[in-house]
């Protein structure tokens, strides 16, 4: 359904973006952090580069010009003002340099036999090949000690990576077979996209349907998916976009092992979480947004971690944010901007997650708290600033629009204690909004409802994963070895205490929360941050040599609190090598057995569709690890650059037929058992797929929470929900007869699908909802599809209000969700 042609010219506009995107990202990474390097540079290089996407849409999405030749164009002019800007300014200042910055020369290396992990660490493939580290006052190296070296725990972390990306590549088969499924990506997700994507604006709001006041939240990612569809014309982008969060998630936990050598220890303890059966029937394959909230939280704490390692590492000092923290300036030579740089950058990530979903304002709360005690005294006005600009700049937009809107930048919040806030009122009510501390002390919840969902979310260990991330945060908060660490073990327990008070966390009616499952994917954030700080509190730490000061005695002193003042001889290294070495394999054991029995992870291995699950490992993971792995072995440098070219050409080769596939199946499906979207909405889907460039209208909340499939195969047609617009941003049922027929009037619509109203408590048991009776004996219109209460009518002509009669329908005609 798309040509060759026009799928390489889309594939060309997403290479130049990205590449755009990409150079402007390493750029300003090397203005702000110029000392920064391996996989933490790469860290903020992503976190920049998706900023920098989402801030020139919305710039453009702002004055109605967010095309795809516009954002592409834009792009590119930014790459120019970073590469060129800097430079022509330090000449018209008198600056003798052709280069950004004046960066200081490199610090004297730290004393102690310092393991590599200035460059990757010392347990990765930017470590001493075969288990050998560096002796820095020496000049040679030592072999590891221990049952057996550490660039097989690499190896172990590289195989989790690509497992569970196997694994999440089933569920994007799947998807390929039949469309997106998930139930949000077609209420809201998707639609959101499409709509900015047709309206080349971001400043208007979607209605999908009139229960929930999704058109307020946040919208980080929709705008994300709408670029994807405004380069291609198709969703296609959408189904394989989380993977890029994914390894966003994984890259992050390396950092936060990164400088104690643990790299692979928290990658391992990370995928248990991000392996587990919530994310990976979800995300993958769908427009859902959980794990890129908690990819920029998780991105956010390693910012933070790693920012004592490198101001350490340059000044000499002592680690933790009282002497030498990311609060410190820097050398005045690297210019005003790059006062604070990394702080910034940790706020931009947070910022970027609360602009994904207002879920994340928990964790977020907590990490501010967290910056405003960790600042030097005297600088806390200063750290808030920083920080608070920098996560306004990350999401501020959406909260924004809803103050100008509704008067309330979180319209979800009708009451601040006794203080009534501006609001929507709604007409209508989905399932009640329980929270899980509501069921406390309810034992046959927990057993009938907690406990099932529990072991579905993380498998027949599910006790052990939530008590080790538990454990992961107190283990952090109460031994931490430094400041930073242990305030980061608090934001991960914030967060999971937050959880058992979120609004819709224990969804149902009294005593029966049967959204309690689906809905634990707002805990995510926290119990993958809290798994992934426990492989800290194992074994002996390696950030104790890399802090140390430097051979001549500089910086801020050289004994940390609670450490000797001599040296360890280097029996005594070794000997605490061999038994930090056995603690940690212990750890990697548990956490494997935990990751292989919570999670199934053997479906990778023995589903139908493992081969194409497998293709997406070796193409994310496998092929770039092992090209990445030669550079570091001695390859030459354009050979690298060749290989990532031809797996780029490969990745667009193999896409073509791919999309095409996908498009020829998308919403075919009729099987009963697997069909999506159900609820006698898959014969109307299906005649959707040959609907082009018409004006559709949806009546009956059915039709309005699984929208998305009327758009049509290529997205050309417009879409709305009937309904009454309030203050405050309200958007209601039509209460009347002649109301509706109005409204169908008033949108000049094509064609008009009737559905009924959707019980969330009982799908399966739907309640009628009064627009198709409000149609009988209406000439203008006709049916051309029908199935079950759903029908498909093609509007001929105008309707006549008046022919409704005196018995308008009453306000009571509105459906209601039944309460038990």
């Amino acid at each position: 359904m798309v040509s060759a042609g026009s799928y390489i010219l889309s594939a060309a506009l997403l290479a130049v973006l990205v590449l755009s995107l990409g150079f402007s990202a390493v750029g300003l990474r090397k203005w702000l952090l110029p000392d920064w390097e391996g996989p933490p540079a790469h860290l903020v290089e992503a976190i920049l580069g998706v900023a920098m996407l989402i801030w020139l849409s919305e710039l453009l999405g702002v004055v109605n010009l967010l095309y795809g030749g516009t954002l592409v164009a834009a792009a590119i002019l930014l790459a120019a003002a970073i590469a060129f800007g800097p430079r022509v300014l330090s000449r018209g200042e008198g600056g003798l340099v052709d280069s950004p910055v004046q960066t200081p020369p490199p610090p004297a290396p730290p004393a102690g036999g310092a393991l590599d992990v200035a460059r990757g660490g010392w347990c990765g493939f930017g470590g001493p090949p075969r288990g050998r580290f560096s002796d820095r006052r020496g000049g040679g190296s030592k072999s590891v000690t221990g049952p057996a070296a550490p660039g097989a725990m690499s190896i172990v972390a590289i195989a989790v990576v690509a497992l569970v990306f196997a694994h999440w590549g089933l569920t994007v088969k799947d998807a390929l077979g039949r469309g997106v499924f998930n139930f949000d990506s077609l209420w809201y997700h998707l639609p959101f996209a499409v709509e900015m994507a047709h309206s080349h604006s971001v400043t208007g709001s979607h209605y999908t349907e009139t229960i929930f006041t999704n058109w307020f939240y946040p919208q980080n990612s929709e705008l994300l998916h709408g670029v994807g569809i405004l380069l291609t014309g198709r969703d296609t982008l959408s189904l394989f976009l989380n993977f890029g969060w994914l390894g966003m998630a994984f890259l992050a936990a390396w950092c936060i092992g990164r400088p104690y050598g643990k790299g692979p220890l928290t990658i391992v303890a990370a995928a248990v979480i991000l392996e587990c059966h919530t994310l990976v029937v979800r995300e993958p394959g769908a427009a859902k947004n959980d794990l890129m909230a908690a990819a920029l939280l998780l991105a956010a704490i390693a910012i933070l971690v790693n920012s004592e390692w490198f101001l350490t590492r340059v000044a000499g000092g002592r680690g933790g944010f009282g002497r030498v923290s990311p609060l410190t300036p820097p050398s005045p030579a690297r210019g005003p901007a790059a006062q604070m740089p990394s702080l910034a950058v940790a706020g931009l990530a947070t910022g970027m997650a609360v602009g994904t979903k207002s879920t994340a304002l928990a964790m977020a709360a907590a990490l501010t708290l967290a910056i405003v005690v960790l600042a030097p005294a005297g600088r806390r006005w200063a750290a808030a600033g920083w920080w608070f600009a920098a996560a306004f700049a990350g999401g501020g937009y959406w909260y924004l629009r809803n103050l100008v809107v509704t008067g309330n930048p979180l319209p979800q919040l009708e009451h601040l204690g006794p203080i009534s806030l501006p609001h929507p009122e709604r007409l209508q009510e989905g399932r009640p909004d329980f929270s899980i501390v509501h069921y406390a002390t309810d034992t046959g919840v927990w057993s009938k409802y907690f406990e099932p969902g529990l072991h579905q979310a993380f498998g027949a260990l599910w006790p052990l994963v939530i008590a080790a991330a538990v454990a992961g945060g107190v283990t952090a908060l109460l031994w931490g070895r430094t400041r930073v660490l242990r305030w980061m073990g608090a934001v991960a327990l914030f967060g999971m205490l937050a959880y058992v008070f979120t609004p819709l966390s224990a969804a149902g009616a009294e005593g029966a929360p049967v959204g309690f499952g689906i809905n634990i994917r707002y805990a995510i954030p926290a119990l993958l941050a809290g798994l992934t700080l426990l492989p800290l509190a194992f074994g002996r730490s390696r950030i104790s040599d890399v802090a140390a000061p430097s051979a001549g005695g500089g910086g801020g002193g050289g004994v940390r609190t609670g450490e000797s003042a001599n040296p360890p001889s280097p029996s005594d290294r070794t000997r605490g090598q061999g038994a930090w070495s056995l603690s940690v394999w212990v750890l990697l054991g548990v956490l494997l057995v935990a990751l292989l029995a919570t999670d199934r992870s053997d479906a990778a291995l023995r589903d139908p569709d493992r081969l194409f699950g497998w293709l997406i490992a070796a193409l994310l993971v496998l092929v770039p690890a092992a090209l990445l792995f030669a550079r570091r072995r001695g390859a030459p440098r354009s050979a690298i650059v060749a290989g990532f070219t031809g797996l780029a050409i490969a990745v667009v080769a193999i896409g073509y037929p791919v999309q095409r596939d996908y498009l020829r199946d998308r919403f075919l499906n009729t099987d009963a058992e697997t069909s999506i979207p159900g609820m006698h909405l898959d014969s109307s889907y299906r005649w959707a797929r040959g609907i082009h460039d018409a004006r559709i209208g949806l009546v009956g909340t059915t039709a309005g929470f699984l929208g998305y499939g009327f758009y049509g195969t290529d997205l050309s047609n417009r879409v709305r929900y009937l309904g009454v617009k309030g203050p405050h941003g309200a958007f209601n049922a039509i209460p009347s007869c002649a109301q509706f027929r109005a409204a169908v009037n008033a949108a000049d619509l094509d064609y008009l699908v009737t559905a009924p109203f959707l019980n969330f408590i009982e799908p399966g048991r739907p309640i009628a909802s009064p627009e198709a009776r409000w149609l009988r004996g209406e000439p203008a219109v006709t049916p051309v599809d029908r199935s079950g209460s759903v029908t498909v009518w093609k509007v001929l002509g105008r309707l006549d209000p008046s022919a409704c009669g005196p018995a308008n329908a009453p306000l009571r005609e509105i459906p209601q969700q039944p309460t038990s």
